[in-house]
Order: C-alpha cells, then structure tokens, then sequence
C-alpha cells in the first residue's frame, strides 16, 4: 500500500523538493530552472526513489533520495526524529545519487556532514503500476513501472556509522499525465 501511495506522489514529489521539501526556508538549494510540475501535460519520468531509516550509533536517521531525470535529483535527511536535538536538511544535487548500483549522498545537517552510501542492486522484480492523484487543481495519473531495489547502505554522522534500511526503494518509468480539474 505504501509503495502504491509513493507512485501517485512521485509526480508531486518534485513539486515540494522545488519548493524546499517542506523544511525551513533558504534550506533547500535549488540548481537549473526545471519544467513547471504545476502545469498540465505529459511527460516521460525516470528516476530512483530510495525511502530508508536506521541509526548511525544510536542516532535514528531518515533518509529519502529522489532522482528523477525531468526534475531533479533531492535528498531529504533527519535525525532524532520526534527527539530532543531533531534537526535535519534537505538540499539538490546536480549529480544523481545513484548511478549503475553505486549510491552516494552527502548533506550538512547543523554544521555536522551525514554521509550514505552503499550498493542497490536490481531484484530482478518489476511491478506495473498505475496511479491516479489529484493535488492543486491537477489529476495526476502515474503509469508505468517500478524496477524494485534492494539496497545495502550505511550511514555516517558525527563520528558513528549505521546501517539503514529502505521500505521503499525503486527505479521508476513512468508517463505522467497531469489535466487541470479546475474551471
């Protein structure tokens, strides 16, 4: 269920990353001018979604890296979720974060740099999915697939490292077609 959930979200996903990701303002970094995700059309998105938790020493950390060659590739870190010393950072990277199996991301949380990395290798899984959304005036139908992943990462922040695990962790190709609903 929370993989279909994803689905329909992806096409709205590069809309908060280009917005800041919901985080602090002046936060978020924003490279090259992207295409409109609020605007009717269609468009071809392909891309990687890895949506992942674990610790580094006793630390809890959640980490969600979003590729998508129309849009953008984001990376949303935090720590201490829902405990005392919560901070996290969010930022876009000109580079994707996954490139062949290799996954590198890096951002500065407080001062402090949070490091991931690790491998995601191709289950050999492929599920078609078909998603239909609607968000500020828009239905968004996602149709396409998710090539599932299976990564093994580690995590690195403020001296101690961790594994994490990912719930979510998918290449997606999808068609996206977004039709305004308002008059």
């Amino acid at each position: 269920m929370r993989t279909q959930l994803i689905t329909g979200a992806l096409a709205v996903a590069a809309t908060s990353a280009l917005i800041g990701l919901g985080t602090a303002p002046g936060s978020a970094q924003t490279l090259d001018p992207k295409p409109d995700p609020m605007q009717p059309g269609t468009s071809r998105e392909v891309g990687k979604v890895l949506e992942c938790t674990g610790s580094a020493g006793r630390t809890p950390v959640r980490a969600n890296l979003y590729q998508n060659k129309t849009y953008g590739n984001f990376l949303e870190v935090l720590v201490n979720d829902g405990r005392a010393g919560e901070a996290g950072a969010s930022r876009e990277a000109a580079k994707p974060f996954v490139v062949g199996t290799k996954v590198r991301a890096a951002a500065r949380i407080d001062g402090t740099r949070i490091v991931i990395k690790g491998l995601a290798r191709p289950t050999g899984e492929v599920k078609k999915v078909k998603e239909v959304v609607e968000d500020a005036g828009l239905r968004i139908v996602s149709a396409g697939t998710h090539r599932l992943l299976e990564p093994v990462l580690t995590v690195s922040y403020d001296g101690r490292t961790g594994r994490l695990t990912c719930d979510s962790a998918f290449a997606f190709n999808l068609k996206v077609t977004k039709t305004s609903i308002v008059d």
